[in-house]
């Protein structure tokens, strides 16, 4: 993360992340590696400002003391960030600056592994975790539009989607913490295969090969479990053996797999007929957990 360090004002005064308060106003943006604001400027502080801010291990920020029985401090501030968040027609989110951030710096991710740099899960845990434990505190309706709008690096977006979409069905389902984020980093690894793809025939062999890709791109990380390496393998299977790369049915498909599929094949379906995509995700449940379907579709 990069503190948008600029001339300090008079009133303002720079302080410890971690001795952050409610009602302080930020003086200055901070800024992603990818050079856009996480947050901006003239925010006055929640504590879901200050958590990712200091998951995002931020260490000091420049800040003036609002008072919190100012109403008309905090909605001049307030009135300012939305009027300028309007022009640059961005919504005032903390887990949408977030989700950009991170896929920003998994398409850098990617490219390395597309250069034969190995997979360092470190690096992997490090960039997702302030992403996925924000995931409890959003619906899934909100999760589920995550890629409206988006256009323009679609591949690395949908990844992230599909891996946060797999852990609020996970959360939904009654899936412990350290389940869940298994679950998260087996999804958004999934598809890095798609890096070794190149040296691949055809587009269809690069399909159906990216699991067993994927697979050994990470199949010796310690930090993964062995439920999440079957995961990622078995992530295109379908329940009446009609998908790939084993053809193999129900009861040999792992649940961390099942939700991970149902996940992917929800974000497919949402850019390729952009509607009734609950439809097309019942009609379909011969080949999916419809019990995971039920929670995606009655939440």
């Amino acid at each position: 993360m990069i503190y948008n360090d600029q001339h300090k004002g008079e009133n303002s005064m720079e302080i410890n992340a971690r001795h952050l308060k409610p009602g302080m106003i930020l003086m200055y943006d901070i800024n992603g590696i990818s050079g856009k604001p996480i947050v901006r400027k003239n925010t006055v502080l929640t504590e879901i400002e200050i958590e990712f801010i200091q998951k995002f291990l931020i260490e000091k920020v420049s800040v003036t003391h609002s008072p919190l029985d100012s109403q008309e401090v905090n909605l001049k501030f307030q009135h300012e960030r939305i009027t300028s968040e309007k022009q640059i027609g961005e919504k005032s989110d903390p887990f949408l600056s977030v989700y950009q951030e991170v896929t920003e710096q998994f398409k850098s991710l990617f490219a390395s592994w597309q250069a034969n740099i190995p997979v360092k899960m470190y690096r992997v845990r490090e960039l997702c975790l302030p992403l996925f434990e924000l995931v409890e505190a959003k619906t899934l309706s909100e999760i589920k539009t995550l890629l409206t709008g988006r256009a323009k690096d679609i591949f690395y977006y949908k990844i992230v989607a599909v891996s946060v979409l797999s852990i609020k069905l996970a959360q939904l389902l009654g899936y412990d913490k350290k389940d869940w984020l298994q679950i998260g980093f087996a999804a958004i690894l999934a598809d890095i295969g798609f890096a070794k793809s190149n040296t691949l025939a055809n587009v269809d062999q690069a399909n159906r090969s990216h699991p067993v890709l994927s697979y050994k791109m990470i199949k010796d990380e310690a930090t993964l479990t062995k439920n999440a390496k079957i995961a990622i393998i078995q992530h295109h299977e379908r329940l009446d053996g009609t998908g790939f790369p084993l053809q193999i049915t129900a009861e040999q498909i792992h649940p961390f797999a099942r939700i991970i599929a149902v996940s992917d094949r929800y974000f497919t379906l949402y850019l390729e007929v952009k509607k009734n995509i609950e439809r097309y995700m019942v009609n379909e449940i011969g080949k999916f957990s419809e019990n995971i379907v039920r929670v995606l579709i009655e939440n």
